[in-house]
């Protein structure tokens, strides 16, 4: 932090060894929410006139020349990003690895198939978590330390796991390390957030949803492979090699991104080598008071709930439908998917900010966040439940033989590829004061609610009511997210409005309480 930005945020200087984080909440983004330029680096002590705060409703562009996105050059860019997708790639493949070896698993573990199953649940609420926890620790300590921990703690705890001797170990040491494995995903977040003029974001997010995604889909075929010709536990041997050189690659080749890291300012102030600032972790969950992120929680959630309803159950439904006896022909059904995944990242990403500027076009230079949602319309209104419906009955009265369902699940993938990278990038547009707070409060709906549902009863409805009627709840689940895509694309703006009016006045509040 050099002495011009010292002049930006006289702040800083009142800051002790110990603070807590929400009196320092504007420090690591003091970048203001309002106009523009705010959003380019001014102190937010500017925004004293409630007039100013019209202008939400019709944000103009952000400046692409704006010093604090050309700190690194784009191969350094482009590889902060593969550093990225690499790590949210991590927690996903370990979640679904093993799940072709479940029935293995619960035999080497004397348990059932289904309470084996209820840990990829546990495994998702530790997920949820994990970004409510530990996410708030980037903006007090800095982005990159954090990611380091997550990879440490990933890797460690995917060896205790592939060692684990009874159920109690095997469940405690999956919840952690989809707890230190998941942080990753809102910092990964901010960092592009970081690096990326707002119109390039939707892109480069969309290369790190990628990672996210194709966990998912190609853990399983890695664990049919392993699970065919050796034991489940190679499968977590595996993925410790994996973390083992994400770690490598962060320590090495990822540098720290943030404008402001709160504790080396206090350092500096200090004196200390360690300083320690409090936090609080619900701020995430606080998160949810602004109508804007739930609806926007409830989008993802719906996605994520479809998601793991279709790839949870393959081996339970693609295998006694087609009669495949080995677990590594009904893990290839993953690559579908995988390969939808693969195609419609890129594809989602560019098309997400080609809308945003098409509508900047059409209000004459004025930039809308939900503009960016448009994008995502057709996909959450038509691709996904239509392909769901086609899935699940396709195989319920076994018709269109193998091609139907692979077909599906992989126009499924692309369309959760078009919305994923619009979702995302507007929890960063719509309310940036909150930071990492809006996304994680995203990731933490999707998986808590999502994932951990759809894994922990997915085979239950299956057993009970088919997978033809269990595809028909995924597609009137993600129906219900449609509607509240349309209803933030018309009304999302006013209510972002009155979010931005209870945060400035919070924010004056505490200015008058300080002075």
């Amino acid at each position: 932090m050099d002495d011009s930005d010292r002049a930006k945020y006289p702040d800083l200087d009142d800051v002790g060894s110990n603070v807590s984080l929400d009196s320092a909440a504007d420090v690591d983004h003091p970048d203001a929410v309002f106009t523009n330029q705010e959003q380019d680096g001014q102190p937010d002590d500017r925004l004293n006139l409630s007039k100013e705060l019209t202008k939400t409703l019709t944000l103009p562009p952000l400046a692409d020349n704006d010093p604090f996105y050309d700190r690194f050059t784009n191969g350094q860019k482009r590889i902060f990003v593969s550093i990225v997708a690499f790590t949210c790639f991590l927690s996903p493949i370990s979640n679904l690895a093993f799940a072709p070896a479940i029935p293995e698993v619960a035999s080497s573990l004397r348990s059932t198939s289904q309470t084996i199953n209820v840990s990829n649940a546990v495994y998702n609420v530790f997920m949820g978590i994990s970004p409510m926890m530990l996410s708030p620790l980037a903006s007090i300590y800095g982005k990159k330390p954090i990611m380091i921990l997550s990879a440490g703690g990933y890797t460690i705890t995917s060896i205790l796991t592939a060692v684990s001797q009874n159920l109690a170990m095997f469940f405690i040491f999956r919840a952690l390390n989809a707890f230190f494995g998941t942080c990753c995903f809102s910092v990964g977040g901010s960092i592009v957030g970081d690096i990326k003029v707002p119109k390039e974001r939707g892109r480069a997010m969309s290369w790190v949803l990628l990672g996210t995604q194709l966990g998912p889909t190609i853990g399983p075929v890695l664990g049919g492979i392993i699970i065919t010709y050796t034991n489940w536990r190679v499968i977590f041997w595996a993925v410790t090699g994996l973390g083992a050189l994400d770690l490598l690659l962060i320590i090495f080749f990822l540098k720290e991104t943030s404008r402001v890291v709160v504790a080396q300012e206090i350092r500096k102030k200090t004196g200390k080598r360690f300083v320690f600032v409090s936090y609080n972790p619900f701020r995430v969950i606080w998160a949810f008071k602004y109508l804007n992120l739930i609806l926007a929680g409830i989008m993802s959630t719906s996605i994520l709930f479809s998601f793991y309803g279709l790839l949870t159950p393959i081996r339970h439904v693609i295998n006694p439908r087609f009669n495949l006896n080995s677990p590594v022909l009904g893990s290839l059904f993953y690559l579908a998917p995988g390969v939808g995944l693969v195609l419609g990242g890129p594809l989602g990403g560019r098309y997400a900010d080609h809308m945003v500027k098409k509508w900047i076009i059409k209000r004459d230079g004025e930039r809308v966040s939900e503009d960016r949602l448009r994008s995502i319309l057709w996909s959450i209104g038509f691709l996904m439940p239509a392909s769901m419906l086609v899935y699940g009955w396709s195989l319920e009265k076994r018709k269109g033989g193998m091609a139907l369902p692979i077909i599906s699940m992989f126009c499924y993938a692309i369309g959760q590829t078009i919305a994923f990278p619009s979702m995302n990038s507007y929890c960063v547009d719509c309310l940036p004061s909150l930071k990492g707070d809006a996304i994680a409060s995203n990731y933490f709906a999707r998986y808590i609610v999502g994932g951990c549902v759809a894994s922990a009863t997915c085979l239950v409805q299956i057993n009970n009511i088919g997978i033809g009627w269990t595809s028909t709840i995924s597609c009137f689940v993600l129906l219900f997210g449609f509607m509240n895509c349309v209803f933030l694309i018309h009304f999302g703006a006013p209510l972002r409005l009155k979010a931005l009016e209870k945060i400035e006045r919070k924010k004056q509040a505490q200015k008058e309480t300080k002075n």
